[in-house]
Order: C-alpha cells, then structure tokens, then sequence
C-alpha cells in the first residue's frame, strides 16, 4: 500500500513537471527572440521579512536593490521594459512571483535575496540557477528560501502539492532545470563577474538549487544572493546607499551584457560610477573622508598615551630604583641639543627608556636605566651600534646628575 501511495505521487509530479515543461518550450517557440522585457522580485515582504540582521532586514535591503536596478534599466535600457513583483513592504506568494513573468512573457526573472548563516563569519555572494544539488550549503540556503509557502494559505493547492521537504520533489526539479538552464547559468556568470569586478563582496560563484520562486519561472531565472546579513562588515555595506548602488550597478551591467549576447547586437555597458547619482557618491567620499579624520584623530590619541605610559614607566622605574635602598642610579647619555624632542622622536628608534633632562641650557638625552655603573656601561655599545657615537655613562641621585666621585660616596654610605 505504502510502494503505491509512493508510485502514485510520483507519477503526479512527472505528469505536472512535463506539462509544465510543455508549457515552456510553447512559450520559448512562440515569444519573440528579442530581449525586451524582464521581471525583478524583491525577495520576502510584509510580514515575511526574511534573514534578520543586527540593524537590517532583508526584505528592506532587496526592495531597495531592486527600486535602484528598475531606474537604471528603465533610464538607460529604452527598449526593455521592467516590471516588479512588489514596489512596496508587502507580502507576494512565491507562486505568484513567477505567475507575473509568466503572464507579461517576460524574457528574464531576477529574484534578489540577502543571504544569513548562524556562523557570523561567512560573506560574498553567490548566483542560483534552478536545479538539483547534492551540496548540503546550497540545500541549506534552498530551504530557508522556500519556507515561506509553508506559511502561506492554501499552499498544497497554489504549488500542487509541493513539499519543500519532501524528497521525490526532486524529480520535479530535475525535469523542470533543463528547460532554460543555458540561459540562466550564463546570466548568472555575468552577474557574479560583475559584483565581484565592482563591489567589495567576495564571489562564492554560480550553483543550483531547488528555489520555488524559480520553478514554474517560463524563461530564464536567476536568484541572488547579493551578501550575507548575518556578517557584520557586510551588513553595514548591504544597508548603505552606495553599497545598494554599487550592487545594482553589477547586475545591471549583466544585464547589458545578456541582451547583447541574447540580440545579438552590441549595448552599451556604463560603468558603475555613471550608474550613481553624484550626491550618492559625494556623500560617500564624505563618510569616508569622516573615517579617516576619525581614525587619524584615535591614533593619535593612542600615540600620546603610549608617550604618557613610557614617561610613567620611566619615572616608576626611577621610584622603585630610590625606594629599593639604591638612590643612585645610572644611564647612557648620546645627544645634547637646544631643541626639546620627543621621547617617541624616529631618532630614538631602538633606544630603551629614552630621557631627557635641562643642563646649562641644552637639553640632554640618555637611555636605559640601571643599578650599577657596569651595567650602564655594558649598554653604552649598543646605543652606539645605533648611531650615537658618543654615548657615554653619566649618574643621577634623586633625579639630579652627579658626578662617578659623588655616586661612589653615596653608595659607600649605604
């Protein structure tokens, strides 16, 4: 009874699949081989906002990617003309969205998804073709996608009994990717090409995968996955005006492309900065001129306080010398100049404990800190090796120089 019910809804799938693809090849026969019309679905909507990021949600980011690829077509590509799937947040079943192409004959579909992972890790983009994939990622990121008829009314009518996660649904898909694969893989080359020549998204190439959106799609279809939300970095460049631009711009260059090759004739491709408004990209070069203000303004902050942290650091080194019983101490002197530099002066590269003291007028520059003359001495060739010829060893008591006569004196007291 159980190999019947089985063999039964096999037989369903393969009768639906090859009407379907019946369907297809009529529509491909009979429509002009001009490419004139295209379709661009958002991906989610409404109450379906898709992978959540920190401060985003998809839904947001693929309607505003697919607002800006519409104008650029529409302003520069005359003879295509461009419909949506949705213009606003609102909710389109994924039957529906294919059912739009379908009905306006259109000559290719286009769904933009942002991509999320549970790893915070992963970003780039990655094109889809319908078709089968033994490939447990590109499954993952199928189902996820497909999930949302499972929340949609009557959907075993409105999909034919499809279960997105019934197994001999394969055989659909199998039946189904053939019918405009060529196409579709070609389009979907040009598209990851060109994010990747024009965007800092990192390119995790073209694969195929059991998208419902794409099934019953009577042309060539593609969807993208234009980055990964869950990806911080990313984020932030999916959410940001010239991010979205930039992302338009590439696909819609590809698109140039395809028609080209689909005519036959040649099109004109602009190049991504035409494709953005002036204000758009003057804003950029603000932001970024803001971060490196911003980033200048924190190194040096952190430049003064590694000078604070030295000038600490040699002043305890001169307490716990005095606090230890041994009040004398001794370092090497190299330079005596009017100027007063810096103890982070390039001049000083190499040298330790660099510090300087007023003598007569001049300022005085020694190095290193020690308890006994030997060892100030031991340390006088390296600072020479560093280009300070005529370093030599000088002694301090309470931070004043003394002369080698008084330091001995002192310690012999002790």
């Amino acid at each position: 009874m159980v190999k019947q019910t089985s063999l039964s809804i096999i037989l369903g799938v393969l009768l639906c699949a090859w009407s379907i693809v019946s369907f297809a090849q009529e529509q491909q026969s009979s429509s002009s081989n001009k490419f004139d019309k295209l379709v661009i679905d958002a991906g989610h909507g409404g109450d379906k906002p898709g992978a959540v990021g920190s401060k985003s949600k998809e839904k947001d980011i693929t309607l505003a990617v697919s607002l800006k690829l519409g104008k650029m077509i529409t302003e520069n590509l005359k003879d295509v003309e461009v419909y949506y799937t949705r213009v606003i947040d609102k909710d389109v079943e994924l039957y529906k969205r294919s059912q739009i192409a379908n009905k306006i004959g259109a000559d290719l579909f286009i769904s933009i998804h942002c991509n999320s992972s549970t790893n915070k890790a992963p970003k780039g983009s990655e094109t889809f073709a319908l078709g089968l994939t033994k490939a447990a990622q590109n499954l993952e990121v199928a189902k996820k996608e497909n999930k949302d008829i499972l929340s949609e009314a009557n959907y075993e009518e409105n999909y034919d009994g499809f279960d997105p996660n019934a197994p001999e649904n394969d055989i659909l898909f199998s039946l189904y990717q053939n019918a405009y694969m060529e196409g579709s893989l070609w389009f979907a080359d040009k598209v990851q090409k060109q994010l990747t020549a024009n965007t800092p998204i990192q390119n995790r190439g073209v694969k195929q995968a059991n998208f419902v959106v794409l099934l019953k799609s009577a042309m060539p279809s593609v969807l993208i996955e234009i980055g990964f939300i869950s990806n911080k970095e990313e984020e932030e460049y999916l959410m940001s005006e010239i991010g979205q631009y930039e992302i338009a711009a590439s696909i819609f260059r590809a698109i140039c492309e395809y028609k080209a090759h689909k005519d036959n004739i040649k099109v004109a491709v602009p190049d991504v900065a035409s494709l953005i408004p002036k204000n758009v990209i003057e804003k950029q070069k603000q932001i970024e001129e803001s971060k490196r203000l911003a980033l200048a303004k924190e190194q040096e902050a952190l430049r003064k306080q590694k000078q604070l942290n030295e000038q600490k650091k040699m002043q305890d080194s001169i307490s716990n010398a005095q606090t230890s019983g041994n009040e004398v101490v001794y370092r090497v002197q190299f330079a005596s100049m009017k100027d007063k530099l810096s103890t982070n002066d390039a001049r000083f590269a190499g040298l330790e404990d660099v510090w300087l003291y007023e003598f007569d007028g001049y300022w005085k520059y020694c190095a290193g800190l020690f308890a006994s003359r030997q060892e100030a001495s031991n340390y006088v060739q390296k600072v020479r090796t560093l280009g300070h010829k005529d370093a030599f060893v000088v002694a301090f008591h309470n931070g004043k120089r003394i002369s080698f006569e008084q330091a001995k004196a002192l310690e012999n007291k002790k």
